[in-house]
């Protein structure tokens, strides 16, 4: 496994709410500090707290470690905008839920000391890519978790045509469809009666959201397959929930697994299955 935590000078912090995670982001510099590592924040966060900051391309200049503080949403974005580098993301969850990320804020430090021993372990999850296509025009949007259609209006439903190898297969009457990674399989596509995948496979879901036709179900699909979606009426793509497409300006979207992948640092004792059991309070009696 690559040694990370050697020599590391710099790491990187990248927060939303510089305000709000103004002393979060003081614990961790206390921390990384006894080890000789100094933090980078971006110029337009670092302003909002008195602080000098970089761009985020001079930060993974200058390192390729980097730490997302927040919440799940915070994590996911920061996983988007390292897909195409080297870099190596850690999530510190100073949020709500927490699904995504390996450590709070007060397991930081305990972290860290494992970290800086060498103890730690590398995921490198699949993502997908959305490639929007009109005459010779394409442009590509990376998802962490999901991409999801669906009716841009409320009393309205969307008839969304789905091709594979140009051959059509099904056809997604009702709110939309949702296309997940694995990573992302415990998100929208788990509360929407999808699967929830182990997150390193290499597959991918697609779920219908409130079909009108009982006999649709979840589809898994191999990562070498695309699949193609088209539809007449007004239909929105969300990219993580962070990005919004009106497919209508487009005449397809074309939806698989990415050649990107995104570089995760695990703390050695993070256990999948003991996080959907705590999360999903599995095996619990709530009577």
């Amino acid at each position: 496994m690559k040694q990370i935590h050697e020599n590391i000078k710099f790491a990187g912090i990248i927060i939303r709410d510089a305000a709000e995670q103004k002393v979060a982001v003081e614990t961790i510099e206390t921390i990384l500090q006894r080890y000789g590592v100094q933090i980078l924040l971006e110029k337009s966060k670092a302003k909002e707290i008195s602080r000098d900051g970089l761009s985020f391309e001079e930060i993974l200049q200058k390192t390729n470690f980097i730490i997302s503080v927040g919440g799940d949403g915070s994590f996911i974005s920061t996983c988007r905008r390292c897909a195409n580098s080297l870099a190596y993301v850690f999530g510190i969850h100073t949020g709500h839920l927490g699904f995504l990320t390996d450590a709070t804020l007060e397991q930081a430090e305990e972290f860290f000391a494992e970290f800086f021993a060498g103890n730690y372990s590398v995921e490198h999850p699949y993502m997908l890519e959305a490639k929007f296509k009109k005459d010779e025009k394409i442009v590509i949007k990376i998802a962490f978790n999901d991409i999801v259609l669906m009716r841009k209006k409320v009393n309205s439903t969307a008839n969304i045509e789905a091709y594979m190898n140009k051959k059509h297969f099904n056809s997604y009457f009702g709110d939309g469809v949702i296309v997940s990674s694995a990573m992302g399989s415990t998100a929208y596509n788990m509360s929407a009666g999808g699967a929830i995948i182990y997150p390193l496979c290499d597959v991918f879901s697609l779920t219908p959201v409130c079909s009108h036709s009982l006999t649709q179900r979840p589809l898994i699909l191999p990562k070498e397959f695309k699949v193609e979606f088209k539809s007449g009426d007004d239909v929105v793509v969300l990219v993580d929930g962070q990005d919004r497409v009106d497919l209508k300006d487009f005449s397809s979207v074309e939806v698989g697994i990415s050649e990107f992948r995104v570089n995760l640092v695990r703390s050695k004792n993070r256990d999948y299955f003991e996080i959907l059991k705590e999360k999903l309070r599995w095996g619990h009696n709530d009577k």
